[in-house]
């Protein structure tokens, strides 16, 4: 009893076997891929040899040397040709099988959703799109000195010369109470302002 079993995992495998058995099919599907690839490569190479023939230019002259190089210039331009035939009739078939298959959809009432790349948006680029802050970043930032900026500074009364205290006290301070209350109207419109923004 003082033996302990290995853990075993779903399947009654051990993490070890279950290692062994993975690298093994992996063994397994990288021999078949290389076999396909080997496969696919001999069929190119069979339909090629069909299409071109073997290529024989032993024993040729100046002049049938540059006679073969002319019909194998032909013979690419001409496949080159049906190539791009071959993928512009390829793209006309995408294209139009996407339309049916949108207007197919449309009668059906369904419509797929596309495929949306996930991607990392930095909190500097999504702070253009927050609303509930404002764009005075820096006014933001200032702190407060407990003066107001418009407030006037009241100073003590000095004393009239002589001369002055035969005019009326009233005057002065009458012309006065007209340019508080614009600074006050100034200050709440420019508060408005800043709150709209």
């Amino acid at each position: 009893m003082g033996e302990r079993k290995a853990k075993k995992g779903l399947g009654g495998l051990t993490p070890e076997k279950k290692k062994l058995l993975k690298q093994l099919i992996m063994q397994k599907a990288a021999e078949d891929m290389k076999k396909k690839q080997e496969e696919e490569a001999a069929e190119k190479l069979k339909i090629v040899i069909a299409k071109i023939g073997p290529l024989t230019i032993d024993g040729l002259g100046a002049a049938q040397l540059e006679a073969k190089v002319k019909e194998l210039y032909k013979l690419v331009c001409a496949l080159e040709e049906e190539k791009f035939d071959w993928e512009v009739k390829i793209r006309r078939q995408d294209y139009e099988l996407n339309e049916l298959t949108i207007k197919v959809n449309d009668i059906k009432g369904k419509f797929v959703k596309p495929v949306l790349k996930k991607v990392a948006k930095p909190s500097n680029k999504l702070a253009k799109f927050d609303k509930n802050k404002s764009k005075g970043g820096f006014r933001d930032n200032l702190k407060s000195t407990g003066k107001d900026k418009f407030a006037l500074e009241e100073e003590a009364p000095k004393e009239k010369p002589d001369f002055a205290k035969d005019a009326p006290a009233e005057a002065a301070p009458a012309e006065e109470a007209p340019a508080e209350e614009e600074a006050a109207e100034e200050e709440e419109e420019e508060e408005e302002e800043e709150e709209e923004e």
